[in-house]
């Protein structure tokens, strides 16, 4: 499916479908935690066309507020949402100084280098002294690794036939192999 379904995915704690709505989700979790006494992180994911929706600011302003410092959204940076390129929908730069202004710890990471995602995220999750959320913000391209999907927008919202899934199997293989 397109969005994450907390009945079907293990580790998902919310199911999403609205954009926006995941933040107050997962501030409301954070906030839990903290007021029972637990000592979880939670982490949000989000896509950078959800970077238009209201809410998500609300969230942010409110986690930064409280000083949620176990929360961690994922910002997905690949420029596309459903209705195209993000920045020509409604442009959302400059990203990082935003969450930074609205009072997150921010970081910008190659989404595509998971030495460098899962180092940054042993690192935050190690580090004790934080007072307020984080926000990474990951630079993607979507579709990596399977040429026909990185050029084209429109599998932002796309499902693979057996014949394209097919072809980006042996693509990727191809480049691995």
């Amino acid at each position: 499916g397109d969005h994450p379904d907390m009945r079907k995915v293990p580790g998902v704690d919310f199911s999403s479908g609205s954009i926006g709505h995941a933040l107050s989700g997962g501030l409301g979790m954070a906030l839990a935690g903290r007021m029972l006494g637990k000592s979880f992180t939670t982490y949000v994911m989000l896509g950078d066309g959800e970077m238009q929706e209201g809410q998500v600011w609300e969230a942010a302003l409110g986690a930064a507020h409280h000083k949620v410092h176990n929360l961690v959204a994922i910002i997905d940076r690949n420029g596309y949402q459903l209705d195209g390129n993000v920045d020509d929908v409604i442009g959302i730069e400059p990203l990082a100084d935003k969450w930074i202004a609205f009072g997150w710890e921010t970081h910008v990471v190659d989404g595509h280098d998971l030495a460098a995602v899962t180092s940054l995220l042993r690192r935050l999750k190690a580090d004790t002294t934080r007072t307020q959320p984080v926000c990474v913000i990951a630079n993607t391209v979507k579709g990596k690794g399977v040429s026909y999907m990185e050029t084209e927008p429109g599998w932002h919202l796309g499902y693979l036939d057996p014949q394209d899934a097919q072809r980006a199997i042996d693509e990727i293989k191809s480049k691995v192999i």
